[in-house]
């Protein structure tokens, strides 16, 4: 039996129509390095943040800190090591369970080395940290633990002074517990070996996005 006309130019307008829909979707990948593949809406909530104490900057700029601080160690280190991380995640939330509040935190982590109380800017904390700690309306509470490269902190502020003028030069003063897979050296080590091992497998990287890569990234040649 022949296909009946009618169904047939049904069918291929319904096919015609789905091929230009898919052709119209925006592309919501901003980065693929060897198998990583990091979104656009990945890097948001970051930029927005940076845009609170720094109006004046670039978005590519933004978004290159975002990947070179952030993103890409966090992707590398999780691939690399997860079961470790799992560890660590149990850990730091069994402590964050039980410190509800930044003096809490103090007394139930006072067997623990890993920790540091000091005073810094936004720009000194890590970006993620920086996040949780230069939120007045978090200062003296525990939130869940902070996911980072290293692995994770339970943070919390003992108190945010405010410069009168300029957020760029808010001070907090700042509690941090450390449950991470590196200390300082091996970690610089080691991320320092899979930059050196990731930096020509660049292999998509959004076309309205050009000049965001960290600078040991290759971008992938334009067919």
């Amino acid at each position: 039996m022949k296909p009946h006309p009618v169904l047939c130019c049904t069918a291929a307008l319904v096919v015609g129509f789905a091929a230009c829909r898919s052709e119209a979707a925006p592309e919501t990948r901003l980065l693929v390095v060897d198998g990583i593949e990091i979104q656009l809406a990945d890097v948001a909530p970051y930029v927005a943040f940076l845009d609170s104490f720094l109006p004046e900057g670039g978005k590519k700029t933004k978004i290159q800190r975002v990947l070179e601080e952030h993103l890409i160690p966090l992707r590398l280190a999780q691939r690399a090591f997860p079961v470790e991380r799992a560890a660590l995640a149990e850990r730091a939330k069994a402590l964050a369970a039980i410190a509800g509040n930044v003096t809490e935190l103090e007394q139930q982590s006072a067997l623990i080395d890993t920790k540091r109380r000091s005073t810094m800017t936004r720009m000194q904390a890590q970006l993620r940290v920086a996040m949780e700690l230069f939120d007045p309306l978090r200062t003296g509470a525990v939130g869940p633990p902070i996911e980072v490269p290293q692995g994770w902190f339970v943070a919390a502020a003992y108190g945010l002074t405010e410069s009168p003028s300029l957020v760029l030069e808010d001070v907090v003063d700042a509690l941090q517990v450390a449950f991470v897979t590196h200390t300082a050296g091996p970690w610089a080590e080691w991320l320092e070996a899979q930059k050196q091992a990731i930096a020509d497998k660049v292999t998509f990287l959004h076309p309205d996005y050009h000049g965001v890569l960290p600078p040991w990234l290759r971008a992938p040649k334009m067919p």
